[in-house]
């Protein structure tokens, strides 16, 4: 029997837009919006309490949020905790944010920054050796920018820098439309092209190792775009593996890939006889917009356009679980079910213990949000 989650908690109407990205620190679960807010959600919420109750509303940008990263860590030689988060706007600027010490009263801007213009996707390397830690963000001219990302804390006054000192393009400019970075001591990075290609590079050398290309045709109207954009890119807790998501017409292809050999390892479809889909060989009926792993890397998880939720057994290939969701998931019932639009944006694992509630001590959890404007939490079944 398959991995079954249950609904713990949702926000309804949790912005004013369609929801584009989220992330989970150990304190907080991150929303972020192309109404231009970033939303942090306390994960220790007591039992009488709603989400809304104790959610921090930050205003970022008019233009709106499309992209979001966040880098925790407790600082070498101190006991100072910085959380730091990057949020890309719709102008091509970057706002970071941080607090210390899972204070969200701290919360403060970094300022002076050399990120101004044509920013997309963003990322962060926290070395598990602790000697130099990385900012990287691809932009509109076809580079991605490498920088050493540099937190000196003193007491608990935080200076953040950041220094570059590389940039990977591909020979060819092509728009680089997804970034995946490794948690690993190997230090690598995946990017994702609109020609297809994904390129596994060396952080340190800025050195293209591999190139995982599409299957699909180029679109002949369109030089240097495929109909197989890479949309997103993630890998393994361990960095063994890298998962990658590809549009294939309307539907949503995902395969897996060695990083260590650069082979195709698998991918993950629906059968072709299932009666959840009408199409055989892909993961989703529509694009897939969000993957994240479990903790242990056993699991993947990918949702998308088809508004449902995929669990994956990554040893086997095979599907364990399917979450759909719906507007009347939500606890707001003024939305129209005629116009639902449920489509999943985004998802994270939340590692156990993370959570407050039944369960949130042994159980993983799991985040989606979406374009109806919530935000839902589930846990996994059992052991609670």
């Amino acid at each position: 029997m398959g991995k079954q989650y249950i609904a713990t908690g949702n926000a309804p109407q949790a912005h004013k837009s369609d929801i584009l990205g989220v992330e989970i620190t150990a304190r907080y679960t991150i929303t972020a919006s192309s109404d231009g807010y970033a939303n942090y959600w306390d994960n220790q919420l007591r039992e009488n309490q709603s989400p809304n109750d104790t959610v921090n509303r930050q205003f970022i940008n008019k233009t709106g949020i499309h992209h979001i990263s966040s880098y925790e860590n407790i600082l070498p030689d101190s006991t100072v905790k910085v959380v730091l988060v990057a949020l890309v706007c719709f102008d091509g600027s970057i706002t970071f944010q941080y607090f210390i010490n899972d204070d969200i009263s701290t919360i403060k801007v970094v300022e002076g920054h050399p990120f101004k213009s044509h920013c997309w996707a963003p990322g962060f390397h926290k070395d598990p050796e602790s000697k130099q830690d990385y900012f990287l963000i691809t932009q509109a001219t076809g580079a991605t920018l490498v920088n050493h990302l540099n937190i000196v804390a003193k007491d608990e006054d935080v200076t953040i820098s950041f220094e570059k000192v590389g940039e990977m393009t591909p020979k060819k400019s092509v728009f680089p439309n997804s970034l995946a970075v490794s948690p690993a001591t190997d230090k690598k990075v995946a990017i994702g092209y609109v020609n297809g290609d994904v390129y596994l590079y060396d952080l340190i050398l800025f050195k293209a190792l591999y190139t995982f290309q599409s299957t699909e045709l180029q679109l002949t109207n369109k030089p240097g775009k495929s109909s197989a954009i890479p949309r997103v890119l993630k890998f393994s807790p361990g960095g063994k593996l890298l998962a990658v998501a590809r549009d294939s017409q309307s539907s949503g292809a995902l395969t897996l890939y060695d990083v260590q050999y650069g082979e195709n390892v698998g991918n993950l479809a629906m059968p072709s006889h299932s009666t959840s889909t009408s199409i055989g060989g892909f993961a989703h009926n529509g694009w897939i917009m969000g993957l994240s792993f479990d903790s242990t890397g056993e699991t993947l998880a990918s949702c998308g356009f088809d508004r449902c939720v995929r669990i994956w057994n990554v040893e086997t290939r095979e599907r364990e679980a399917t979450i759909g969701l719906s507007i009347t998931d939500l606890e707001d019932t003024e939305h129209d079910e005629m116009m639902d639009k449920s489509i999943a944006s985004g998802l994270a694992f939340i590692k156990p213990g993370l959570r407050a509630g039944p369960g949130g001590d042994n159980n993983e959890g799991l985040c989606v949000v979406s374009f109806d404007r919530g935000v839902r939490w589930f846990r996994e079944a059992g052991g609670v």
